[in-house]
Order: C-alpha cells, then sequence, then structure tokens
C-alpha cells in the first residue's frame, strides 16, 4: 500500500462525540486525539430505517466538527436500538425505561452503529450491525434495573458493558459495536487510509 505523503505527520483527530465509551475505546487504542462534541437533532426521519439514521447522523456530526476544523480529521459515531425495525432512542424515564426493556427482554434486536471518518470534503462511512438477545426479564427485576440510572442516557435504555450484562444471553457480532465503537471496522478502515501509521507510529 502507497501512503500519501499527508499522512505522514498529522495532528491527533478529533472525536465528534460527549460518549465516554467511545472515549474510552480510543484511549484502550492508544490514539491521541481530542473531543469536540457537536449538538445533533437526533430526531428520526419519517420512516427511515435505523440503519439509514445512524450513518446520517454519524455524518452529519463529522460535518459539523469537520467545517470548523479544516485540515483535521473527524471520527463520529451514532447507535441506535431497534426492535422489528422500530428505533428505541435514549429513554425519557425510569418508566420508559422500564418499557424498553419489557420490549426487547426475552428476545432478540438489533444495535445499529454508524461511523463516519472525515477530513474536509474526504468522507468515509459505514453501519456495522450486532444482533442482542436477551434472557426473560421480570416486571420487579426491569424496575430494578431502571432504578440504578444506568439506563437514562443509553439507546435502549440498557448498557451491555454495564449492569445489564447480566440479562444478555448471546450477541451475534461485534460487542464494540454494541457499546457504540465498531473498532474492527474502525481500524481496518483507518489502516487502509494509513491513518494509524500516522497516529501510532505503526509500520
Amino acid at each position: 500500500m502507497t501512503i500519501d505523503s499527508n499522512t505522514l505527520f498529522l495532528p491527533p483527530p478529533i472525536l465528534a462525540s460527549a460518549s465516554p465509551r467511545r472515549r474510552q475505546w480510543m484511549e484502550a487504542l492508544e490514539i491521541p486525539f481530542e473531543v469536540w462534541a457537536p449538538e445533533v437533532d437526533e430526531t428520526p426521519l419519517l420512516n427511515e430505517d435505523p440503519e439509514a439514521m445512524v450513518e446520517r447522523l454519524a455524518r452529519a456530526k463529522a460535518e459539523i466538527v469537520a467545517v470548523v476544523n479544516p485540515g483535521r480529521w473527524v471520527i463520529a459515531a451514532d447507535t441506535t436500538v431497534a426492535v422489528d425495525h422500530h428505533v428505541l432512542g435514549k429513554p425519557e424515564n425510569e418508566a420508559d425505561a422500564m418499557r424498553m426493556l419489557g420490549l426487547i427482554q426475552g428476545r432478540r434486536h438489533e444495535v445499529y452503529t454508524g461511523l463516519c471518518l472525515r477530513r474536509d470534503q474526504e468522507i468515509h462511512s459505514f453501519v456495522d450491525t450486532a444482533e442482542v438477545y436477551l434472557r426473560p426479564v421480570s416486571e420487579a427485576r426491569a424496575r430494578w434495573y431502571a432504578n440504578t440510572g444506568e439506563p437514562m442516557d443509553k439507546a435502549g435504555g440498557y448498557a451491555a458493558q454495564g449492569i445489564a450484562a447480566l440479562f444478555i444471553e448471546r450477541i451475534e457480532g461485534s460487542f464494540a459495536t454494541v457499546m457504540g465503537f465498531p473498532v474492527e471496522r474502525f481500524s481496518e478502515l483507518a489502516g487502509r487510509l494509513g491513518l494509524l501509521q500516522s497516529w501510532l507510529g505503526m509500520p
């Protein structure tokens, strides 16, 4: 692979996200980065497919940050949970968190994460999907979980990397995608573009 000379000495990328899970992945990969969390209306469009929605929002977040940071690579992502193609966003309150858990417990649902890498007008984006199977959860246990506060800022009202791991039967696909950062496909894309070599000094 030939690496463009413009990729040899790049400044750190900008992570366009306030998500602590995405920051943890960047830190785990030891990629130096800055954080710039844009404000984006995450309301689904009419009849919008969940896969199309997360890619649109990831690209929108990247655009907002890239426009005011010319020449810088921006990493943006968006994640949603869907059951029967019905999008489950972040719960509004504990009752809403219980409702969401009631919809997905004892069955399969999908987690979609869209990721966008952008520098100026160069844009690369994709969507990765994982299927999550939850064990049956009683109403009393769902209430207990909602009262922990963990579901409040999570798409679908649960955190696979947290207490909700107790409810998961299995995951088909990437656990990182369920967490909101499809690290396997990100690393393939960033490596193909020569970015990992620059950011990490990789051969």
